[in-house]
């Protein structure tokens, strides 16, 4: 009877490992969502604006802070700062914003306007490129024809 007993525990024992084991609870692959928000989540300075013309002169000391807490789906939070800021500008100092569903690895969706970006990290995810062609009217209130267009911004982190 004995040894019944112990077997019985040793099979509990066992069972119980393979159980855990085969669990997605704990040590399983990130998913690309995640992967990308790891590689994004950083403070970035700006190397370059543009959009037709060098424009990064206007955002003197710039840089940008991605930030948050993944979640499947989840909405992300960015902060910019700069010594100070042109009258108008496509870029909002500061909002959320969430990845693309079907395009998580090269591209974001601003949620204050919808804006839909294009992302690149390149030199060992060191350096990123957001592209995209804004019509809105600029934040700061300042002229449309100022700031419509395609726009490019590079940024770089240690």
């Amino acid at each position: 009877m004995k040894h019944l007993a112990r077997l019985f525990s040793l099979l509990i024992l066992v069972s119980s490992g393979i159980f855990y084991a085969s669990c997605d609870g704990g040590g399983g692959e990130k998913s690309q969502e995640e992967l990308q928000l790891d590689k994004l989540k950083a403070t970035w300075t700006l190397q370059s604006a543009n959009d037709g013309t060098d424009r990064t002169d206007e955002y003197p000391g710039m840089t940008v802070t991605i930030s948050g807490t993944f979640t499947e789906g989840g909405t992300y939070n960015y902060s910019s700062t700069a010594t100070s800021w042109p009258s108008v500008s496509p870029w909002e100092d500061n909002g959320t914003w969430k990845f693309k569903a079907g395009s998580v690895a090269n591209a974001i969706i601003r949620q204050s306007d919808l804006q839909e970006m294009t992302y690149v990290l390149s030199n060992s995810d060191k350096t990123l490129t957001i592209s995209f062609n804004y019509q809105g009217p600029g934040f700061n209130n300042g002229r449309i024809e100022s700031v419509t267009g395609d726009w490019d911004f590079v940024f770089t982190r240690p």
